[in-house]
């Protein structure tokens, strides 16, 4: 080899790991803001789950007013509840299935 040739091959060792060494940086950088993203979801969902779940008034009466239209008659509310808790991830098609299943069920009006 001559000098030309060991010179060339210094500098494209040179370039490549220069690369590589961007591309870890980059890497680096990239888990590092995903990880601080990570823990705020992680933050915000548990700060979620400890609020207090209620509902307010103007809610519970539009929701006994729709039941009181479906029945006509005389009924009671016992419970008011989510239909997918805060703290469970579930995904679409689960929540889809639970709709279609719910709005097979009839309620026969009273007569």
């Amino acid at each position: 080899m001559t000098g030309f040739e060991l010179k060339f091959a210094a500098i494209g060792i040179t370039i490549v790991f220069a690369s590589l060494a961007v591309i870890v940086l980059a890497v680096s950088l990239i888990r590092r803001a995903d990880s601080s993203w990570q823990s705020r979801e992680d933050r915000l969902r548990k700060a979620a789950a400890n609020r207090e779940q209620n509902i307010d008034t103007t809610t519970l009466v539009l929701l006994t007013a729709a039941a009181g239209t479906m029945l006509t008659g005389r009924f009671h509310i016992r419970k008011v509840r989510r239909l997918r808790p805060a703290d469970v991830s579930r995904g679409p098609w689960s929540v889809q299935g639970r709709a279609i299943l719910h709005g097979s069920h009839v309620v026969p009006k009273k007569r």
